[in-house]
């Protein structure tokens, strides 16, 4: 198998199916991210990943790193004043009730957090195949109810409808990514949420002050990494090939190029919930 596309739960052998549950119960969230189901197309390398990190995501260390990420993120949102269309006014116009806007509010915010993890996970991922870096962390957090209890279905890219299929396409051809983002699937039951939702992303991703604020936030995201231990990945993985290192730098250094901006995205998306953005998986 190869990285080029997501595996789910039910298409792959137990051994990895086991380390998606310690991923969800690690990152402190209801699914899996993509990185680590595309990483699944070389189980040899995603067990070496997360055995040497998953130890990192479980600190304290790497928990203040995210709410810092967080922090900053939202911080550049509000001096930036930008905004998404007023978000419980467009879902009350497609008849979501009150109870249903809380939960798309909740859910937004749940992928404000999981992008900021997921982010820093991406370097330290590229910090693996470039040398490993030393550090230490402390000990381990205690998993919450969230992992353990909650399960937020995020469909495949392959059950879109016609409609969803033609928005990941140009989700795809903004972004320059080969894969569409869990924040944008887990809206694909709803079609015209959805759509609104992409068009208020789009318009944000063009604006010359976000792409300024964004670079400023990458530079700061490195600056987070320092003194969380990285092995290095290649020496533990000798019997790969050069094309195999090819495909696995090219799938982890897009993550790590696009998900800062959308760790500013989603706080901006966020603050468009007056009442609801918190609701779920707060910080």
């Amino acid at each position: 198998m190869a990285l080029t596309r997501a595996y789910e739960e039910h298409e792959v052998p137990p051994e990895i199916r086991r380390m998606y549950a310690s991923i969800r119960a690690g990152f402190d969230l209801p699914f899996v991210p993509t990185i680590f189901k595309l990483a699944a197309g070389m189980p040899q390398y995603l067990k070496t990943v997360w055995q040497d990190l998953e130890g990192v995501v479980c600190s304290r260390e790497f928990e203040t790193a995210g709410r810092a990420l967080q922090e900053i993120a939202h911080s550049a949102a509000v001096s930036g004043g930008w905004t998404f269309s007023d978000q419980s006014a467009v879902l009350a116009a497609d008849k979501f009730s009150n109870a249903d806007i809380r939960v798309i509010g909740g859910i937004v915010g749940l992928f404000a957090r999981a992008t900021a993890q997921v982010g820093l996970f991406a370097r330290l991922m590229q910090r693996g195949y470039s040398g490993g870096q030393k550090g230490r962390v402390t000990r381990q957090k205690q998993v919450s109810a969230l992992a353990q209890m909650v399960r937020v279905h995020i469909p495949n890219e392959r059950e879109a409808g016609l409609r969803v299929w033609l928005i990941y396409s140009d989700i795809r051809k903004t972004t320059g990514a080969k894969n569409v983002l869990s924040l944008y699937r887990v809206l694909s039951p709803f079609p015209s949420y959805l759509a609104s939702a992409w068009l208020d992303s789009k318009k944000l991703l063009a604006e010359p002050s976000f792409v300024a604020a964004t670079e400023e936030l990458n530079r700061r995201t490195r600056a987070l990494l320092t003194g969380l231990p990285v092995k290095d990945h290649r020496s533990a993985l000798k019997e790969f090939d050069p094309a195999q290192w090819r495909e696995i730098e090219e799938t982890v250094d897009g993550f790590a190029r696009l998900l800062p901006q959308f760790v500013l995205l989603t706080s901006v998306w966020q603050r468009s919930f007056p009442n609801a953005a918190r609701l779920i998986g707060a910080a």
